[in-house]
């Protein structure tokens, strides 16, 4: 135990006692606060007193009473202890002392300012080489980093620095591009896919890839029971096959033009055979792939990736990302604190900001929308209810209640985004009380279900309810569990979707899970759209199908578009190597500093 330690539990057993005031104690006495013997309690006590935090005056004899006078006061010793563990990466263990009582919320808030300066960029010299750190604070979960398992944007992100997929999307020339597949050609039918992997691409323990690789990586999510994302994809591949060790062929069940895409995301990323089958569930806290990084600490306080040499795409700027755990902290939100980052996701600029920093928003964005759950019997089966319910959970309302400069109208998934004027009125409560009532809504409750990372604006939405004479109850879901049969239990479910480059894929996962609470006509119409999107080479038409699904389905009051928070990137003009025109996350292996 550190000294500091000892210094707090001897205050906090000895809680009487205040700075410069002498207290008559016996060395038994100072033994049993500390836990210690009395040897180790006179080694303590003396080096508390070189410290300068106590003054310590003993008198011989077993029994005597001695003077204890403390001079530190307990809140800086508490900081001082949190900065030392943060010196050493130990951010939780920093956390949890500053989270006891004894530390003033003031003196709370000058350390996460203190924190704040250990973010950004940062350059040293080691062995006459400059070492080029980005460091950040993540404040999203991140549970797994096994691409099979993701769930959380966090994840995903540090996922996209470890691993490669066969392919990838080039959102701005809206095409397919090779990757760790050099080539790819498919048959008249389109249900056979080869592809051609690149020779000499090295897993981070120094492997080659090979097609068995590919075969083992793809079959693994063919064949995992958990209810994943684009799961549709997976059963749709008949035969995954190694022709030799840089040949794959792939057999479909059935054409699908969105199978390309699919293999560019990061869930399809590729895995070592080897690595993955002797770790087993190990392989989400230690992963290997062949990404531009390589993880070599991952633990509840940090993850850290450090620059692969040997990529095939050429060595990363960077040699070092350190992403700090950081659960109750949102970054860069303490006043003067941009200064330390260099790079910030969706902050807003000052109205007047430090020389030099930019803002810019990028193409992709954070979908809220509610579906309706028509299978349950309740009030919402009535069609004029669930008008009713529409007008009273208006977007107009939530965007007011929100304040969030980021936060927009969301009139479509795939069309042109709304204009501010588009987001409608507020809601009139009483005006919506009345239709409630006149379309026959009597008080029943309504279940609004979601999960806890969406927790604030299921709230917003009970309050809006609840102004209206609305009964609704909110029900979280961890999000396994709703992703089951768990959330048909409730009348409403509340979720998100990203517009990013897989967004066809997402929105066919999301219309698949609709059909587990639609009506058998809405549901035979989705179907049939959506078979039809699978076999249509064109985008554009494809997007035009799935325009007439979410037309045929805010028609019907089963689809409530919420609002759309548009992804932004706020970056100091030292960084280089930013693009802007893909909604990902940063890519950090483009990333470089200008001193």
């Amino acid at each position: 135990m550190k000294l500091e330690s000892h210094y707090i539990r001897l205050r906090q057993q000895l809680p009487s006692s205040a700075e410069t005031a002498s207290l008559d104690i016996t060395l038994d006495e100072i033994a049993a606060a500390l836990g210690c013997t009395h040897r180790n309690a006179v080694l303590l006590l003396k080096r508390m007193s070189d410290n300068g935090w106590i003054s310590w005056s003993p008198e011989r004899g077993r029994g005597k009473k001695s003077k204890l006078t403390f001079l530190a006061r307990t809140e800086d010793v508490i900081i001082q202890l949190a900065q030392d563990l943060v010196q050493k990466k130990d951010l939780r263990g920093a956390l949890e002392q500053m989270n006891v009582s004894e530390v003033p919320a003031t003196l709370k808030d000058h350390f996460h300012n203190w924190l704040n300066g250990h973010f950004g960029h940062s350059s040293e010299l080691r062995n006459d080489k400059r070492i080029d750190r980005l460091r950040f604070p993540v404040t999203s979960k991140i549970a797994t980093l096994d691409p099979l398992h993701m769930n959380f944007a966090a994840e995903s992100q540090i996922v996209n620095q470890l691993f490669d997929s066969l392919v990838r999307y080039n959102r701005v020339k809206q095409t397919t591009e090779p990757h760790l597949a050099h080539a790819w050609e498919t048959d008249d039918g389109r249900t056979a896919w080869t592809f051609y992997l690149r020779k000499g691409v090295l897993f981070h323990h120094g492997r080659e890839l090979t097609a068995d690789d590919v075969v083992y990586s793809l079959h693994r999510l063919k064949t995992s029971p958990s209810r994943l994302l684009y799961r549709w994809v997976y059963e749709q591949m008949d035969t995954i096959e190694a022709l030799d060790p840089i040949t794959v062929r792939i057999r479909l069940h059935e054409p699908n033009e969105l199978f390309l895409p699919f293999l560019g995301t990061n869930r399809a990323s590729i895995v070592p055979k080897d690595i993955c089958e002797e770790r087993g569930d190990r392989f989400g806290s230690a992963p290997i792939g062949t990404g531009p990084f390589r993880l070599s600490r991952h633990d509840a306080s940090i993850s850290v990736l450090e620059a692969f040499p040997s990529y095939f795409q050429g060595r990363a700027h960077l040699d070092e990302v350190e992403l700090w755990h950081l659960p109750d902290m949102q970054a860069a939100e303490a006043p003067g604190s941009m200064e330390s980052f260099q790079i910030i996701h969706n902050y807003r600029l000052p109205e007047e900001p430090s020389e030099g920093w930019n803002q810019a928003e990028r193409s992709g964005a954070t979908c809220k929308f509610v579906t309706f759950n028509l299978l349950k019997q309740g009030p919402l089966e009535n069609e004029e209810v669930r008008a009713a319910v529409y007008e009273t959970l208006s977007p107009g309302s939530l965007l007011r209640e929100l304040k969030a400069d980021n936060a927009a109208p969301l009139v479509s998934f795939v069309g042109e985004a709304a204009d501010d004027a588009d987001h409608g009125a507020a809601n009139d409560p009483e005006a919506s009380r009345t239709r409630l009532f006149q379309a026959g809504y009597r008080g029943e409750t309504i279940r609004l279900c979601t999960i806890p990372h969406y927790e604030q604006d299921a709230l917003l939405l009970q309050q809006l309810a609840r102004q209206s004479g609305l009964k609704l109850e909110v029900m979280l879901l961890p999000v396994e569990d709703f992703k089951g049969e768990r959330r048909l239990h409730a009348d409403l479910l509340l979720f998100s979707l990203i517009l990013d480059n897989d967004v066809e894929l997402r929105l066919i996962d999301l219309y698949n899970s609709m059909q587990n609470h639609l009506k058998p006509e809405v549901k035979a119409l989705v179907r049939q759209r959506l078979k039809r999107i699978l076999g249509e080479p064109s985008r554009e038409l494809r997007l035009e199908l799935f325009r007439e699904i979410e037309t045929a389905l805010t028609d019907r009051r089963q689809l409530l578009f919420l609002y759309r928070r548009n992804l932004r990137t706020v970056f100091h003009s030292s960084v280089k190597g930013i693009s802007l025109d893909s909604p990902d996350n940063v890519q950090f292996k483009n990333i470089w500093f200008k001193l």
